[in-house]
């Protein structure tokens, strides 16, 4: 899976937040006990937003749909949502885009691993091979009118599809 994020935007928040919890606040799950075999081809969407927050505290929600077939039929479906809760530190205060940047890009990077090893005990509980989710990786993108590491100016910086 590949994310696009502005890291600009992120690290203005990422240099002030701590992890304090990660939340398991919905699951569920279910498949087709008449299909089974290795055969699976498994498809994961994320979607991580900004919850609350205030001065102090910033809440990411990342929900995850799970799904999987076999040949044209679909063997198993999970939706998994996860709470993060964040500590903010420092005075200044935090501009809303830079916060749904940073749900965007940490909140997959910290639930990521949660959601990794939730999928494996779920499909291997539920006789299929289990699923280990793979990396997620980040495209960055040069800001607009920068140069690039091959020395070509950027004049606009368009976003990819997600």
């Amino acid at each position: 899976m590949e994310r696009t994020v502005d890291l600009t935007a992120v690290n203005r928040v990422s240099t002030r937040v701590e992890l304090k919890g990660v939340r398991l606040v919905a699951i569920s799950a279910a498949c087709n006990p008449s299909i089974s075999g290795p055969s699976l081809r498994p498809e994961v969407n994320l979607d991580c937003k900004l919850g609350n927050y205030d001065a102090t505290t910033l809440e990411v929600i990342c929900d995850y749909t799970f799904v999987a077939h076999s040949d044209q039929e679909q063997a198993i479906e999970s939706t998994i949502r996860y709470l993060l809760q964040y500590e903010l530190a420092g005075t200044e205060t935090a501009k809303p885009s830079d916060l749904a940047e940073f749900a965007n890009a940490n909140g997959a990077l910290h639930s990521w691993p949660f959601v990794r090893e939730m999928l494996y005990g779920l499909t291997s509980r539920m006789g299929f091979p289990p699923y280990t989710l793979p990396l997620m990786h980040f495209k960055v993108e040069a800001p607009p009118n920068e140069q690039t590491q091959d020395g070509v100016q950027n004049k606009e910086a368009p976003k990819s599809p997600e």
